[in-house]
């Protein structure tokens, strides 16, 4: 026979929101955000500034990437638009 109070400390386990302990329970083994901070945590200065550095600049290169194909698809539409006649019917 169970114990009544532990399953509902099992509910309220499954209920509460992951909070990001970084490696103190077992959804941090799973959860991305806690793996990088637990890498990072763990590592050298250096090796974490180059990081940082590397994640800004692919940051700004995906930046400059969606700002292109914003620009292509404003220049699409302007060209559609010109080719475009539109007919009014009465």
């Amino acid at each position: 026979m169970s114990d009544p109070t532990d399953a509902g400390h099992d509910q309220s386990a499954t209920s509460r929101p992951h909070t990001h302990g970084f490696g103190g329970s077992p959804e941090c083994q799973l959860c991305p955000i806690c793996v990088v901070l637990q890498a990072v945590g763990t590592s050298r200065p250096d090796v974490t500034a180059h990081l940082l550095a590397a994640a800004r600049e692919l940051a700004l290169a995906v930046k400059v990437v969606a700002e292109g194909h914003v620009e292509a698809s404003d220049r699409a539409q302007a060209v559609m638009n010109d080719r475009l006649t539109r007919v009014h019917i009465d």
